[in-house]
């Protein structure tokens, strides 16, 4: 007998709580990540707390890119595996990986080029600029993380392993916990 999906199989009601409730703990772990950077950065002064509330609207467009990306992968992968077409759902993760790594790779150029650009553009304050560029150039250079973990993490949820996807984002907040400090008061 064929191994079947539980997505093809469980009740409705079951399958809805048991999926849904890793997924909002995972949204809501995204959404303190920027909160736990805010804590530590306040600690070394208020511009640059300044600096890294400037840049969260560029941080929340990678997050809104990758995360829209991740969606469609999520629905074209899922659609695929209930059609038990393993090869088009194979064809479609790999074309949606593909372009979460372009997108990582425009986000690192433009975050190289064109951030001093865009605080400038908000304020004239050179610490704030100072800060804000240094922050928001270590972001953007390493969205290529922000883009592959939103990726993967939509690709277990496609094939129902929600539970899953929620140890990711957790490990993920854990480990941006426990480096903060570092990163920002030793490094």
């Amino acid at each position: 007998m064929e191994n079947e999906n539980k997505m093809g199989t469980m009740p409705v009601g079951k399958l809805l709580i048991k999926m849904s409730v890793p997924v909002m703990i995972s949204m809501l772990v995204q959404a303190l990540y920027n909160i736990v950077d805010s804590v530590f950065v306040a600690q070394i002064s208020e511009e640059a707390l300044t600096g890294v509330t400037l840049a969260f609207p560029i941080q929340n467009l990678m997050i809104a890119i990758s995360a829209g990306t991740g969606v469609g992968i999520n629905a074209l992968v899922s659609r695929r595996l209930g059609q038990k077409n393993m090869k088009g759902a194979g064809i479609t993760a790999g074309n949606g990986l593909l372009l979460n790594v372009i997108h990582a790779i425009v986000f690192s150029i433009v975050g190289m080029l064109l951030v001093p650009a865009f605080f400038r553009a908000q304020t004239s304050d050179p610490d704030i600029i100072a800060y804000g560029t240094d922050y928001l150039r270590i972001v953007s250079v390493f969205s290529f993380g922000i883009f592959m973990q939103v990726t993967f993490e939509r690709f277990l949820q496609s094939t129902g392993l929600t539970f899953y996807s929620m140890i990711c984002q957790t490990a993920g907040a854990v480990i941006n916990i426990i480096l903060d400090p570092i990163f920002y008061f030793w490094l």
